[in-house]
């Protein structure tokens, strides 16, 4: 009986007291005014699957050209996808000053739009 009392006393995963654990606040909690200009790349966007049928059809045909015409279409057509669509962005990165409804926002209209509104 006195173990069971003991280790109902004495529960370790029972909520830490606030007064006990005190804060220091080691850098300022306000924002900075400027953002790093970080990019996210994916995998999905470089044809890297047309990439690998078209490798995969070659060893199966000993490396002959008029057996994957598919595949290299199918590649070239994913590779001009791609063109238009990193022009499309690149297009878009130059714009500083963001729309208003716009979902997806680069690192300069992010920056921009800290500036224009700095944390006091």
């Amino acid at each position: 009986m006195r173990l069971s009392s003991i280790y109902l006393k004495h529960n370790p995963r029972a909520a830490q007291n606030v007064n006990k654990v005190p804060f220091y606040e080691v850098m300022p909690l306000k924002l900075k005014n400027r953002i790093c200009g970080s990019t996210i790349r994916t995998l999905e966007d470089k044809c890297l699957y047309e990439m690998t049928l078209l490798f995969g059809c070659w060893k199966e045909n000993n490396f002959e050209d008029s057996m994957c015409n598919k595949e290299m279409k199918n590649l070239y057509e994913c590779y001009n996808k791609y063109m238009k669509n990193t022009a499309m962005k690149k297009e878009l990165q130059r714009i500083e000053i963001p729309n208003p409804n716009a979902k997806n926002l680069t690192s300069k209209q992010i920056t921009y739009l800290l500036r224009m509104y700095p944390t006091v």
